[in-house]
């Protein structure tokens, strides 16, 4: 691996980091590097695991010192969508590659509608106080669970979604709470993927260093980060990523005239 790729992952990581720290979806952004380096659809999915595993690790630990992570609620919610996961990564391992890519493209341009249209909505609440977990919200994060195990990305938005549209909980507490989910869950779609021989060990530990780094700076510097710049930044690694699955672009030639 040479100097400028672990450059590339790294820095690339930091802005993944930063931007699932506060919400989601920049695992467009690992998928599109990992691709462009070489990697098959199938593996970059899988590899993305390591990083987010990391990353979610280094939020969840920094919002606990500050005291914003409630650990019952997330177990309550975790448990569920670990078991949720382990379904979802089962059916990425195995489903068609050609496939694969017509799903991912589709959820990409599903959130890259979101993102343009209507990038705060889910940050408004309900306008009730924070409830107790019922029975339906684990269904809900079972539900979750598949759908993060087969694709990861955008789960930030899905999580913050429930906890605060569905349950009532503010921002900086959703967001905890998505940092210990995501962490209590990925191990078991990363498993799946480790089983199927999906995972890119270097790529992907490099692509952690960065990930660790901007969740650490997110979360403890998150009133001076420029929330609106990160955001039509992902926008445009997301029409990149979304050009090159449909092969009207390739990002892995313009690296490689890069590097």
């Amino acid at each position: 691996m040479s100097v400028s790729i672990v450059i590339l992952l790294i820095c690339s990581g930091i802005f993944v980091g930063v931007v699932n720290t506060f919400a989601g979806a920049a695992a467009a952004v690992s998928i599109s590097v990992y691709t462009a380096l070489g990697l098959p659809i199938e593996i970059a999915n899988g590899t993305n695991r390591l990083p987010v595993l990391f990353q979610a690790t280094a939020a969840a630990v920094n919002f606990r010192k500050q005291h914003l992570l409630d650990y019952s609620v997330g177990l309550k919610l975790g448990i569920p969508t670990a078991l949720g996961a382990l379904a979802g990564a089962e059916f990425a391992a195995w489903v068609d590659p050609s496939i694969f890519v017509i799903l991912l493209a589709t959820i990409l341009i599903l959130l890259l509608t979101l993102l343009i249209f209507s990038p705060n909505r889910i940050f408004k609440g309900n306008g009730k106080p924070a409830r107790e977990v019922r029975k339906l919200d684990c269904l809900w994060f079972f539900l979750v669970g598949l759908y993060g195990g087969a694709f990861q990305i955008g789960m930030g938005y899905v999580i913050l979604g429930l906890t605060i549209m569905g349950m009532g909980y503010d921002v900086i507490t959703a967001n905890a709470l998505k940092s210990f989910i995501v962490m209590l869950y990925i191990p078991f779609s990363l498993a799946v993927f480790m089983y199927h021989g999906q995972i890119a060990y270097g790529y992907g530990f490099v692509h952690a260093i960065g990930n660790v780094i901007g969740a650490y700076v997110a979360s403890r510097y998150a009133t001076r980060i420029n929330t609106q710049f990160l955001r039509w930044l992902l926008v445009v690694f997301i029409v990149l990523t979304v050009l090159d699955l449909f092969k009207i672009i390739s990002i892995k030639n313009a690296l490689d005239n890069i590097l």
